[in-house]
């Protein structure tokens, strides 16, 4: 990818600096991209737009310093980095509400239940839904990221930018809110 990107350079003076910027800072830059969104391809991506738009900058980066040059990168990768994390966010989102609820309760109801074990689970799930839907967004999303689509402390601290232990402090105030919600409505015992 970074030859083509070098073709598209007509100054020989820009090819050689941008050749020069890449090979002393390409490693650097990868780690610190990898360090932030947690997958060799994306940090791979990461690295090579950002050089795609050095390109079109080339000016820009000439006038840093060189003594604050790596600095300068760095930070660059970190913004990138951290949009990754956000596309990679919405997506999730985007998908956890695409997810049709009443579907799903009654595709993965157990087939020997008994009719009024059936309706009985299904009015269950209208009401964890309900409270659910009452909780406030940050909850939300800990709640969906973690039961329906499956993600570690870990990945879901990633998203929202805290560490795992944190993630589980959400988590336990989310399932309490749950719970005081459904009790409030009569759905709950004591």
């Amino acid at each position: 990818m970074f030859l083509l990107i070098l073709q598209m350079i007509e100054s020989e003076d820009d090819r050689a600096f941008l050749v020069d910027l890449y090979n002393q800072n390409y490693q650097l830059l990868l780690n610190e991209a990898n360090r932030i969104v947690h997958n060799p391809h994306d940090a791979e991506d990461v690295v090579q737009d950002f050089f795609s738009y050095v390109i079109t900058h080339i000016k820009r980066f000439r006038n840093v310093e060189r003594c604050t040059m790596r600095n300068f990168l760095v930070m660059c990768i970190r913004r990138r980095s951290i949009d990754v994390l956000r596309i990679r966010e919405t997506k999730q989102k985007h998908i956890a509400g695409s997810i049709d609820h009443d579907k799903f309760a009654f595709e993965y109801s157990d087939e020997k239940a008994s009719f009024e074990e059936v309706v009985l689970n299904r009015i269950v799930v209208e009401e964890l839904r309900d409270a659910f839907l009452k909780l406030p967004d940050q909850q939300q999303h800990v709640l969906e990221y973690k039961y329906l689509l499956g993600m570690t402390d870990r990945e879901i601290g990633r998203i929202l930018g805290v560490n795992q232990h944190t993630v589980r402090s959400y988590l336990t105030r989310a399932r309490k809110a749950v719970y005081q919600l459904c009790k409030e409505n009569g759905y709950a015992e004591e």
